[in-house]
């Protein structure tokens, strides 16, 4: 609805193929932020950190956190690319 509202108040149409481009661009960033943050919180990676960037150390806690909040960027991302996929059919 956000990309409809964008490109009609940019271009004053919407164009079928810009917009599921949009939506393939928005899905994929999602899934590579998703990924991004899940990565982020594993022992290896936190390890790194802790040692180059002084973050803190690694815990189950915040392991899991990062799990639940990279979650949700996939499936909202997947979303986003299913519906590039419908419209794209339609």
């Amino acid at each position: 609805m956000i990309n409809c509202l964008g490109l009609l108040i940019t271009f004053s149409v919407v164009s079928k193929p810009l917009l599921v481009l949009l939506l393939f661009l928005e899905g994929g960033a999602g899934l590579l932020v998703g990924v991004g943050v899940s990565v982020s919180a594993t022992p290896s990676i936190s390890r790194l950190g802790q040692m180059f960037l002084g973050t803190a150390p690694w815990s189950k806690e915040s392991e899991k956190h990062a799990e639940r909040v990279g979650s949700k960027w996939i499936v909202a991302a997947s979303l986003l690319t299913g519906a590039g996929f419908v419209i794209s059919i339609l």
